[in-house]
């Protein structure tokens, strides 16, 4: 997860969320499990948005979206039905985070990171051991965060141990060269190079911006 800054609505939602909230909420008040008609909030102006905005990643867990990606209600329509089209509401994430996470019921959104809330950094409250994911001192907020989402999980671990021998592979190929030409400094283009995986474009990227501050790259910061 990191932080995400959200643009002005798309036009077809600013155009018909009154529209369609008052129809949903007519429909509810018939049947009190009336699901709002997805077909409205998976307009493809919305998912567009929300995939620029989230650099073409889920909003929750950061690896790269396919085919699998859904539009995720942040706060839940049966806790707040009057918010099924509220563009603030709509985030994008893969099937495995927006299916599998915990109800708030269960663990509540409000205890956890908000990806688009300014006044939240998730890399205060996150950090890794290698691929896995942790509780930056104890956070109570990262925990939950890791909890609600099940950001521990095992084909999230999978997938970032394979971006990060990417980056050490890469890491070794620039070490050798310093070998070889008995230097120690790091050249822009190889700066550069590590800095791209900490890039808001790149899968996992919170991972190795920890990664890289961790180990005193001054180029990773400001990457937000």
């Amino acid at each position: 997860m990191r932080r995400l800054r959200r643009p002005v609505a798309p036009a077809i939602l600013v155009e018909n969320e009154g529209r369609w909230t008052a129809a949903y909420l007519a429909k509810r008040a018939d049947n009190p499990r009336a699901k709002p008609d997805s077909r409205h909030y998976r307009h493809r102006e919305i998912v567009d948005a929300l995939a620029s905005m989230s650099f073409h990643k889920c909003f929750y867990c950061e690896q790269a979206l396919g085919e699998r990606s859904e539009v995720d209600h942040y706060v839940e329509v049966s806790e707040a039905p009057e918010r099924a089209f509220a563009w603030p509401n709509l985030y994008l994430a893969c099937f495995e985070c927006n299916r599998r996470k915990a109800p708030n019921s269960q663990r509540s959104a409000a205890e956890c990171l908000d990806p688009c809330e300014p006044t939240q950094d998730p890399a205060e409250h996150l950090t890794f051991e290698d691929e896995i994911i942790r509780a930056r001192s104890a956070s109570e907020r990262g925990l939950a965060t890791i909890q609600k989402y099940l950001l521990d999980r095992e084909d999230l671990n999978y997938k970032r141990l394979v971006q990060l021998k990417h980056f050490l592979h890469a890491l070794d190929r620039i070490r050798q060269i310093h070998e070889r030409e008995s230097r120690r400094g790091m050249s822009a283009p190889e700066a550069e190079l590590l800095a791209a995986f900490a890039a808001p474009d790149h899968p996992f990227s919170l991972m190795f911006r920890v990664l890289l501050e961790r180990s005193g790259f001054e180029d990773s910061r400001g990457l937000d």
